[in-house]
């Protein structure tokens, strides 16, 4: 099992947009285990129709394994996970051992974390050997670039462990039409270079229908979802790629 963890200090960057269809895409062909670690459970809403009863506040108190209910498999949130943040820094390496002891049950593991660097977010990238870091235009900056790079490293040295694949900094919620916005992505290609994900998702009302519709925007009606479904599909087979997710 390879493991994905979708993370960004700051809140609002479309990041369980992102993780819903990083879901949807890889069970197609994949067994797939989506973990929410965000108390304010939007994801867990969004996948409901492939909850677990186990919650992911489970993962952090012993080596728990996450049965699976299908191809796709969510351990879902809860306001419990908000404790985390008060238990001992064991629980980051027990979560480690919850994701290990399922690596013969699915195939690919994909993590959305809270907007914070806390138990939490460190326990995911104790796990990751993927991190995808989605950013909004409005109000980023090269010194946040670096804080989340930094808590990436930080982790694996602490942890005596390789680092992770950083697979990007992605542009999310990019409204193309917006000046400023066009402005400060230039701005921002300028100082992240290859830091940058190869690929954006768009600012789009079909990402937020497909959100609350709990459905993919592929498997929706109309040219505005075929092209979203198009952009979105495009992300997750370059992660696929670099990740070495086969069939």
């Amino acid at each position: 099992m390879k493991t994905l963890v979708v993370m960004n200090e700051k809140g609002g960057v479309g990041k369980t947009n992102i993780v819903a269809h990083a879901g949807w895409y890889f069970s197609e062909r994949l067994r797939t285990l989506v973990i929410d670690l965000d108390a304010q459970r939007n994801l867990t809403t969004t996948l409901g129709a492939h909850l677990s009863p186990v919650e992911s506040v489970n993962l952090f108190a012993e080596a728990t394994r996450v049965p699976p209910v299908g191809s796709l498999t969510v351990a879902q949130s809860s306001r419990d996970l908000m404790g985390v943040e008060a238990a001992d820094r064991t629980c980051i390496e027990t979560f480690r051992d919850s994701i290990e002891s399922m690596a013969d049950d699915y195939d690919v593991c994909v993590i959305d974390t809270p907007p914070a660097l806390n138990n939490r977010t460190f326990g995911a990238l104790l796990s990751a050997d993927a991190v995808l870091a989605p950013i909004g235009i409005n109000d980023y900056s090269i010194q946040g670039v670096a804080e989340l790079l930094r808590a990436i490293k930080g982790v694996s040295a602490h942890y005596q462990r390789a680092e992770p694949l950083f697979l990007g900094l992605l542009p999310s919620i990019y409204d193309r039409k917006s000046r400023r916005e066009r402005e400060l992505f230039e701005s921002l290609a300028e100082q992240a270079g290859k830091l940058l994900f190869p690929g954006m998702v768009a600012k789009r009302d079909a990402y937020a229908k497909a959100a609350s519709e709990s459905e993919p925007v592929w498997n929706m009606k109309g040219s505005a979802a075929r092209d979203a479904g198009n952009e979105i599909r495009g992300v997750f087979d370059h992660v696929a790629q670099q990740m070495e997710l086969g069939a």
